[in-house]
């Protein structure tokens, strides 16, 4: 069903445009010491606190084996992955729904109580994530959800060598935002960015929000969450679909990616980020559609983004193995000088882009592998 559907709005939405993009070739066909295969969707990434490893969002992906009436997606997951110090192989480890718990009963509950969960492995739809300092100064993992729970799930990251994650609450989305990714603040706090109003099916609204993208008008903003608050939109932050998100040590400073103008945004508050702060605003244009933001060993910042319009981009939807034949940048931003410069070029959605030693690991939201480039000085 949902497959017929999104078939048919990519064929409305492309009418007159240009053609879907072809597909690459499985990961595992043209595999290098430089790729890291066997990955599904893997969309977005972000430094775990120890041990070296890195957490990969895989995305759910349509299952080309599933009847028309079965559920025609297989589920997403969580996945830690390193590079192994003495034998130089990637090493992985399911984080979920493989190898996670429940917290405890008498563990403080993060989030807002009133959210259900743990999430569900069968339906699991993760997206965007972030690595940072929980409520209690432990450190958490946010992941944007989809499916049947809209909502920011908080896993707690277990101490030690070995990767592990305790879900410790959720905070439930706003019934009409569609989250596309998260930042976590020092203080219990998040940011969210929403990129288009949510839709339950493929039908008028939907092709118009998409066509807006693809004009550069402002379909979304940037949405606040304060531990017994509720969901805000913050001041001068609307945008033509902001999907990444990141923000300063302090929250003083936070950068959003606009996919459909693409340029990334910044928004300076003077006094602090709180509800009804106005910020100042200014942008840098992008080489693509920026995509996920992620922050370097030096403080910098690193975007992913698709050398491909909005209109070309949903056509990665219907690659049902290998990847998405689309080009892509990364480009790293100096957060205070507000300028940039190219680092990486490639084929490919990429969606994500992480310095990870002295390389760059460039992630994909229709795609088999990670794509490991040598970092450029």
């Amino acid at each position: 069903m949902w497959r017929a559907l999104f078939s048919t709005f990519l064929a409305v939405a492309m009418s007159g445009c240009l053609g879907a993009p072809e597909s690459l070739p499985p990961c595992d066909a043209w595999a290098t010491d430089d790729v890291i295969c066997g990955l599904m969707n893997p969309e977005d990434l972000s430094h775990l606190p120890s041990g070296g490893w890195v957490v990969v969002s895989e995305m759910l992906m349509a299952d080309p084996n599933a009847e028309e009436d079965a559920g025609p997606f297989i589920s997403g997951r969580l996945t830690a992955v390193r590079m192994g110090e003495n034998t130089g192989r990637i090493e992985r480890r399911k984080l979920f729904p493989h190898e996670w718990a429940e917290a405890s009963p008498d563990a403080n509950q993060w989030g807002d109580p009133s959210c259900d969960g743990p999430p569900g492995g069968g339906d699991f739809r993760p997206h965007g994530i972030d690595v940072g300092t929980g409520p209690d100064g432990r450190s958490a993992l946010a992941v944007v959800t989809h499916g049947v729970r809209e909502v920011i799930d908080l896993f707690e990251i277990a101490s030690g060598p070995e990767p592990a994650l305790e879900w410790r609450g959720c905070v439930e989305m706003v019934e009409t935002v569609s989250a596309n990714d998260v930042a976590l603040l020092g203080d219990g706090s998040l940011l969210v960015t929403n990129m288009i109003p949510r839709f339950q099916s493929i039908g008028v609204t939907a092709i118009w929000n998409m066509l807006k993208i693809s004009m550069g008008f402002r379909t979304g903003s940037v949405l606040y969450w304060s531990p017994g608050g509720e969901w805000v939109e913050l001041e001068n932050s609307r945008a033509s679909a902001p999907n990444g998100i990141a923000a300063s040590a302090n929250g003083r400073v936070v950068f959003v990616a606009e996919w459909g103008r693409e340029a990334v945004y910044r928004l300076r508050f003077a006094e602090g980020l709180r509800a009804g702060a106005i910020p100042e605003r200014d942008e840098v244009s992008i080489d693509g559609a920026p995509d996920n933001l992620t922050w370097t060993a030096a403080g910098q910042l690193l975007v992913a983004a698709q050398r491909v319009g909005p209109i070309g981009v949903l056509g990665c939807g219907l690659i049902e193995s290998g990847g998405c034949d689309v080009g892509y940048s990364v480009t790293l931003i100096d957060p205070v000088r507000f300028t940039t410069r190219p680092v990486a070029a490639g084929r490919g959605a990429a969606s994500v882009a992480l310095e990870v030693g002295d390389e760059i690991w460039v992630g994909v939201f229709a795609g088999d592998g990670i794509t490991r480039v040598p970092k450029v000085e």
